[in-house]
């Protein structure tokens, strides 16, 4: 009897056992998932970070080029073309420029800085952009600074 008695407390202890196992290995599990999420997080930051020491060294050639060189067509086009590869980074990591003109005004979106009165378009227009906003996977980083039309109310 004492041997029918102890296979369930037997059982009981090797389920036990085994759910202990099992948790750590789930443990084991989250903190590797947890490093190669950083890794890879890392090896992101390093690529937009050697872009960004690129450009940065690409800027400096220009202000030095500046500085020596009295062709100003030729810094412009040296300028032009860092401009041209500073969107084309942004793009690549998702960086998107938000349209504005002649969209209705979103408080959620823009920021007014001004308001000027005009009756050639609807009120609440987006009719100037004083500098540009951005998104990121749908997230305003940075919103668009602009002016918005009035009805005048003459």
């Amino acid at each position: 009897m004492s041997s029918e008695g102890g296979e369930p407390l037997d059982e009981l202890k090797r389920l036990r056992e085994e759910n202990l196992y099992l948790r750590a290995e789930i443990e084991n599990l989250k903190k590797l998932m947890a490093k190669e999420v950083e890794v890879v997080r890392r090896a992101e930051a390093e690529k937009l970070l050697l872009n960004m020491v690129l450009i940065y060294e690409e800027v400096e050639r220009a202000y030095e080029s500046l500085l020596s060189n009295s062709d100003t067509k030729q810094v412009l086009e040296g300028i032009n073309m860092l401009l041209k590869e500073m969107k084309k980074l942004l793009a690549e990591l998702g960086v998107n420029p938000i349209e504005t003109l002649g969209k209705k005004f979103d408080p959620f979106v823009h920021e007014a800085v001004g308001f000027v009165e005009r009756n050639d378009v609807e009120d609440g227009t987006v009719v100037a952009e004083i500098s540009r906003g951005y998104e990121y996977t749908g997230k305003i980083l940075k919103p668009p600074r602009v002016i918005v039309a009035r009805r005048s109310q003459t």
